[in-house]
């Protein structure tokens, strides 16, 4: 999932590639990993819009985009949910760039 964030990473999606019925991949996946496979895309791509938030110049559309969020006001609510802050607040109090 790391390395696809941009892609469609919905349960029926995951569960085609691995090749199991959506239900059944999100138990599993579930009783594997003790978290939602929604939960674990939107964390992983927070943590993944944290680093370019952080290093690269890309405006917060972009940052988005790259992540696989769609839009910034999607990982806005992601943000404010998870970090307390928005994603321009996160950029000011950590990010060396200025977009």
């Amino acid at each position: 999932m790391r390395e696809n964030l941009d892609t469609d990473l919905s349960v029926p999606a995951l569960a085609e590639a691995a090749r199991m019925s959506p239900r059944n991949f999100a138990r599993v996946y579930q009783k594997e990993t003790g978290e939602s496979p929604a939960r674990a895309v939107e964390r992983l791509r927070i943590e993944a819009a944290r680093r370019l938030l952080e290093l690269a110049p890309d405006s917060i559309k972009v940052v988005a985009r790259r992540t696989g969020f769609g839009d910034d006001e999607r990982m806005r609510r992601a943000f404010v949910k998870n970090l307390g802050v928005s994603p321009q607040d996160y950029r000011q109090r950590f990010g060396g760039g200025s977009r």
